[in-house]
């Protein structure tokens, strides 16, 4: 079992040093770039490795027991609401001429979404006798 969890750890590890890697080096040239379909190919490039990040989380929850199940729907909610009432405030603030906002912002919504929910697992695991740990 602590096997799969460090290969697990291994291979989202590795996915996301690709995304961060191709964020610096293909982000910059998504705004300079002149051609409709190089724009999008360069804009949508990231998604590759954090959708297969997302894939092997989906795996994870499916195949595991129905504590680590609860423990992950717990920590997907929280996750899921602190990131939409951060959202609903900046659009608020937006649309307020508080805060200005340009679409690049948006692409935080999922990065935060999950490292909140990767806080709020560990804290619930806990909860549940550490497997929010795991």
């Amino acid at each position: 079992m602590r096997r799969a969890v460090t290969a697990y750890r291994r291979q989202i590890f590795l996915l996301m040093a690709v995304y961060i890697g191709l964020m610096w080096l293909v982000w910059p040239h998504v705004h300079t770039a002149t051609s409709l379909p190089l724009k999008v190919a360069l804009a949508l490039v990231p998604l590759v490795p954090m959708s297969a990040a997302l894939w092997l989380i989906v795996m994870d929850v499916v195949g595991g027991d129905e504590l680590q199940q609860r423990v992950h729907l717990i920590a997907l909610s929280i996750a899921t609401g602190v990131t939409c009432a951060a959202s609903f405030m900046a659009g608020v603030l937006c649309a307020a001429g508080v805060l200005v906002l340009g679409g690049d912002d948006l692409m935080w919504v999922l990065p935060a979404t999950a490292l909140i929910y990767a806080a709020a697992n560990w804290v619930v695991g806990r909860r549940y006798g550490g497997l929010g740990c795991s």
